[in-house]
């Protein structure tokens, strides 16, 4: 992995941390919202097995969805501190700086496409 130093110019910092901030604070709003409280407790438990499904079910969806923002939280914090130290915009693996179309597309990318590409093949 290249530590390299990206040349981004002030105005992009600015313009990136405040689409990451953004996420950032509707993701913590979603995880902090009353729905949870509502899907997880609402109903009282269910009579039948048809009911007990469908609010499993629920209480799954509910929880991966959960999971996905988390990851998805932990993605724009490590994409923040890139910003602050420096080097965002770089691809973690080759050192390359990436598009600003990708980053436009996925500000918290921490891989340059083909980088991306190659690991989501499983070629580490």
């Amino acid at each position: 992995m290249a530590n390299i130093k990206t040349k981004t110019k002030s105005n992009d910092v600015r313009y990136f941390r405040q689409m990451l901030e953004q996420k950032s604070s509707e993701l913590k709003a979603q995880l902090g919202s009353p729905s949870a409280h509502l899907i997880l407790h609402a109903s009282p438990d269910p009579f039948d097995s048809a009911d007990w499904a469908e609010k499993t079910h629920e209480e799954w969806i509910f929880l991966q969805k959960n999971n996905i923002e988390v990851a998805l939280l932990r993605e724009i914090e490590g994409a923040l501190e890139r910003l602050r130290d420096g080097t965002y915009g770089a691809c973690l693996d080759c050192g390359m700086p990436m598009s600003r179309k990708r980053l436009e597309a996925l500000p918290w990318a921490r891989y340059c496409v083909t980088c991306q590409e190659r690991r989501q093949s499983g070629g580490n």
